[in-house]
């Protein structure tokens, strides 16, 4: 994928599309998106949508795309997914995709033979050619940034749910992706995932995604860019979840974008918790009249990550409303960048929203900026925005010290409490328990590592 390295675009776009047996037309259209990607620019610190995200450390030229394979029957659970399962023992299928490995695949026999559709991206261009084609064969979008154009043409993971008319599934689906550096020994990876999600008119499903990626300290960079569309048709509704914890090297882009019909809900819950640098764009369309979506995000940033999250909330019909809030919990010398913007469409009277974007600096070096924004051409409607940035109540640190429990125990009490808010807006609990695990976890190996780091510099 090293554009200084292209003996023939054809060839580069040929060889991966026939080793996985892809139909011609997705041959054509990841070609279509390789030359945009060639012809287009890395986004730059003043490009709209990157204020101050500084991504020229990040060579694009020197990566290459991890090789994923496809389920097979043989294929067992990974140990590192056994607490998630154990977390959320209840649900209608799985699908684990490591780096290197047969993916596992299980989905429920009733919902199969309602039509259900729960597999990996590789599997879907094989079998379901006739109802991924109209959302992935499209040509080349002049208006994708140099990312959303490799994710196009050089996906190598990802899944595709498809859930038929009517069809409501009340356990989550979950979908596991993981490049352990350490012990498969790739450098220089990019993991390149594209979710697909389609839920017909009246349907109802909730879809919990995780990526981790550990990286070992041998490894200088390491990409994660993935891209995730999601249709939502009349009167359906979906929930998608999506946590990731990457190593100290990873950087990570990500664009996931919602359509809604008349009546469609989306529920959506981000949780960062790790990365060199975490770059998340998360667009809603609210095309319909009666539409409405709640999205939340959670970001805890230690060491010197660097964080930076859009939103955007296009409202285009009457009648339709949303909710965004995002917190973001900051320690040590980490930085976060909020950007948020509500577009309302001449026609979308009536329109309800509202934008929250609230900022913990738990480190003497953290730094939060929140940059809101409104633009609204309609003339009867509620919008309105609110952003806080400030440090942790010492009164409140004083009074859980003064119960007993000593400082860190305290501020872990208070970010997860900061968060539970936010998180208690994603409609299904076990998903919440699960992300709040994970949050504590990254409080108390950071505490304890720098407990460790202490006592060797008092040595």
């Amino acid at each position: 994928m090293a554009e200084q390295k292209t003996v023939s675009t054809a060839t580069q776009v040929d060889d991966p599309t026939k080793r996985r047996e892809e139909p011609t037309w997705m041959k054509e259209a990841r070609l279509a998106s390789w030359e945009s990607y060639l012809s287009t620019q890395l986004p730059g610190i003043r490009d709209d949508g990157w204020h101050r995200t500084d991504i020229s450390g990040l060579n694009l030229a020197d990566l290459r795309a991890v090789d994923f394979h496809s389920p097979e029957a043989s294929a067992s659970v990974s140990p590192w997914v056994i607490p998630a399962l154990d977390s959320l023992s209840s649900h209608s299928g799985v699908l684990i995709q490591e780096a290197g490995t047969p993916a596992y695949l299980k989905l429920d026999s009733e919902l199969a033979d309602k039509g259900v559709v729960f597999c990996d991206i590789e599997t879907a261009l094989k079998t379901h050619g006739d109802k991924v084609r109209r959302y992935l064969g499209e040509p080349a979008d002049l208006n994708d940034d140099k990312f959303t154009n490799l994710i196009k043409s050089w996906f190598n993971c990802g899944l595709f749910l498809f859930v038929p008319p009517g069809v409501e599934i009340a356990n989550p689906l979950l979908s596991f992706t993981s490049v352990n550096y350490r012990s498969s020994g790739i450098a220089d990876g990019a993991v390149l995932p594209r979710l697909l999600v389609v839920a017909s008119e009246g349907s109802r499903v909730t879809l919990l995604h995780s990526v981790t990626a550990p990286l070992s300290q041998a490894v200088d960079t390491a990409l994660h860019a993935g891209l995730v569309d999601i249709h939502i048709e009349q009167a359906a509704h979906v929930s998608y979840l999506e946590l990731t914890e990457f190593g100290p090297a990873v950087y990570s882009v990500t664009n996931t974008r919602a359509w809604l019909n008349k009546d469609a809900s989306f529920t959506s819950l981000t949780a960062a918790l790790g990365g060199r640098l975490v770059k998340g764009e998360i667009s809603t369309y609210l095309n319909g009249q009666g539409a409405s979506a709640e999205v939340a995000g959670v970001v805890l940033g230690a060491d010197n990550e660097k964080y930076s999250f859009n939103t955007i909330e296009e409202h285009n019909a009457p009648d339709t409303r949303s909710n965004i809030h995002f917190r973001t919990a900051l320690k040590d010398s980490s930085t976060s960048i909020y950007q948020g913007i509500i577009r309302v469409d001449r026609e979308a009277q009536r329109t309800d929203a509202y934008q929250s974007n609230k900022n913990l600096l738990l480190g003497s070096g953290a730094k939060a900026d929140s940059i809101p924004k409104l633009e609204i051409l309609a003339d009867d409607v509620r919008c309105s925005h609110g952003a806080t940035v400030g440090p942790v109540d010492q009164e409140q640190v004083f009074y859980l010290m003064s119960r007993g429990l000593t400082a860190a125990e305290a501020e872990e009490l208070i970010v997860l409490g900061f968060f539970t808010t936010v998180m208690a807006k994603f409609d299904h609990k076990p998903a919440i328990a699960w992300v709040g695990s994970a949050i504590a976890s990254k409080l108390i190996a950071h505490d304890r590592d720098s407990r460790k780091q202490s006592a060797g510099e008092q040595k």
